[in-house]
């Protein structure tokens, strides 16, 4: 029961977020400490070993929503896509869809007449869309790059690093990753191929966390460093043993870290006047809609 209340904490504390992956929820327990208290160790005895806490949430979390103690949607499963459904019951239903989703949803491109090309990089995909909405707000590129990025990977940002720089732009990428062996070596590694085997240059790179500098406000423990990792050696020597996953940040924290970085690159004054053009753009454009949908339902009305 104890176990339970303390991962239901995490999902009340972190409600606004929701759906959260089973992995956050896994990091967010250890950045709690709760798991630190008795009641996680074998037989609730402390001076037991602890018990596999990403085992025991599995199973927490799997019951506590049979048991409607925690809501389904609380918990997404990214592993698992439905496709949408195709068809409509007639053409009549089909032309009151095209006329509702007509001329909606228009957003100027924010980051014109900015003098930087940028591009987030992320290392965890269950992060996505934590910091996707944050770049949205500056109408730039979030890129999951999971492990090392394959040559096809490369080669097509090769191609949109030189279109940046043909139109005159300073390409700048914001990467955000585990501090681990190979979460700190990935940057490198692309920055290394890339130059190395595609001749990219010019490219700005920045490693903007988890960096060292953000472990003080951390609550959780570090990860264990796998000394299996080839990297291993070479990282400890330069960093020593402690390690984080970018994970271990509070989703507010690595929102605003990300928001940081990309401003510190941003003209902010130019995306304001972008907004303020996008909003007397979006009133023409619903005037337009109004006046098609008008002539539309004539045309209907006749018709039927």
């Amino acid at each position: 029961m104890k176990r339970r209340d303390d991962v239901l904490s995490i999902f009340n504390g972190l409600r606004k977020y929701w759906p959260l992956t089973e992995r956050q929820s896994f990091y967010q327990l250890l950045s709690s400490r709760a798991v630190s208290q008795g009641h996680w160790h074998q037989f609730g005895d402390p001076a037991r070993p602890r018990v596999d806490v990403y085992k025991t949430l599995g199973r927490l979390l799997k019951w506590m929503r049979i048991d409607e103690v925690l809501p389904w949607e609380a918990i997404i499963d990214e592993t698992r896509v439905l496709t949408q459904k195709v068809g409509y019951a007639n053409a009549e239903a089909f032309i009151w869809c095209e006329l509702n989703a007509m001329l909606s949803g228009y957003s100027r491109c924010l980051a014109s007449d900015q003098a930087n090309h940028i591009e987030v990089w992320i290392e965890k995909q269950a992060l996505l869309r934590l910091v996707e909405p944050v770049a949205d707000k500056y109408c730039r590129r979030v890129l999951c790059c999971k492990g090392y990025n394959s040559i096809s990977f490369q080669a097509d940002f090769y191609h949109r690093m030189e279109d940046a720089k043909a139109a005159d732009l300073q390409p700048v990428v914001l990467y955000f990753g585990d501090w681990d062996p190979s979460g700190v070596n990935m940057l490198y590694s692309a920055m290394q191929t890339l130059g190395d085997e595609l001749g990219l240059t010019g490219v700005d790179y920045y490693r903007c966390g988890i960096n060292p500098e953000h472990f003080a406000g951390l609550e959780a423990d570090p990860v264990p460093l796998k000394d299996t990792d080839s990297r291993a050696k070479k990282f400890i020597k330069q960093h020593g043993r402690t390690c984080y996953e970018l994970d271990a940040l509070h989703p507010e924290a690595l929102k605003n870290l990300v928001e940081t970085h990309i401003r510190r690159f941003t003209d902010i004054e130019k995306v304001a006047c972008n907004y303020q053009t996008q909003g007397e753009e979006r009133d023409y454009l619903n005037d337009l809609k109004s006046q098609i949908t008008d002539f539309v339902e004539e045309l209907i009305g006749g018709w039927s």
